[in-house]
């Protein structure tokens, strides 16, 4: 067997009508760090944070509990901090939770923080009730639709994607290229009973699984 992959769990401030849907991806062991206002929402999820970034603007500061304090006026946000401070623990599966919805620059944001963790040599996930979003590098990857999802797409954050082929989907393609401006991988969806194969010979992507009937 190989080694558990450590796993923590990163909350924004941003709402959620029900948590339930991070339950498929909870683990034993899990760490969960709260990034300022988050504190409010690892409550209403049912999570006992282990530590807390911010500066206290969405929340304020809790006791007792190990923390690093930020200002108020400073050149990145508590969740990029976050983040850092759980590779910096050895966290190598980083899941970011209430981080999307409201104002679009974080929520854009926290889309590309996804990079600085692949480069980091871990795997995140920004998650909400209807979507899972993952950075999606030059290689080739197998995705499993557990939990479900009806849909699967892949945005390019390049100008062009190249050597792209798909498998397991309803709409194959094979070495095709795809463009920033056009929508061709958009709405895909993985057949039932199979394995999304996707492989990218150059170029980044964000690759988006979503759902829009589940019920928050």
């Amino acid at each position: 067997m190989g080694e558990k992959i450590k796993q923590a769990i990163i909350i924004g401030a941003a709402p959620c009508a029900s948590w339930d849907y991070l339950t498929p991806y909870r683990g034993e062991g899990d760490f969960v760090i709260c990034a300022d206002g988050g504190r409010n929402s690892a409550a209403l999820a049912g999570l006992e944070p282990n530590w807390y970034v911010g500066d206290g603007d969405s929340g304020g500061r809790p006791e007792g509990l190990p923390s690093i304090t930020l200002p108020t006026e400073k050149d990145f946000t508590d969740l990029e901090v976050a983040v850092h401070q759980a590779l910096r623990l050895g966290y190598r599966r980083l899941l970011l939770c209430g981080c999307t919805g409201g104002r679009a620059d974080h929520y854009l944001a926290n889309c590309f923080l996804l990079e600085q963790i692949h480069e980091a040599g871990a795997e995140g996930l920004l998650l909400d009730e209807r979507n899972e979003i993952r950075y999606l590098a030059p290689g080739r990857i197998t995705i499993a639709n557990t939990p479900h999802f009806c849909y699967i797409g892949i945005i390019p954050l390049d100008r062009t994607l190249r050597g792209v082929t798909l498998r397991g989907v309803k709409y194959q393609i094979t070495d095709a290229t795809l463009r920033r401006d056009a929508t061709l991988a958009v709405s895909n969806e993985i057949l039932p009973g199979q394995t999304a194969e996707i492989t990218v010979k150059e170029g980044c992507a964000l690759l988006v699984r979503s759902d829009p009937q589940r019920q928050p």
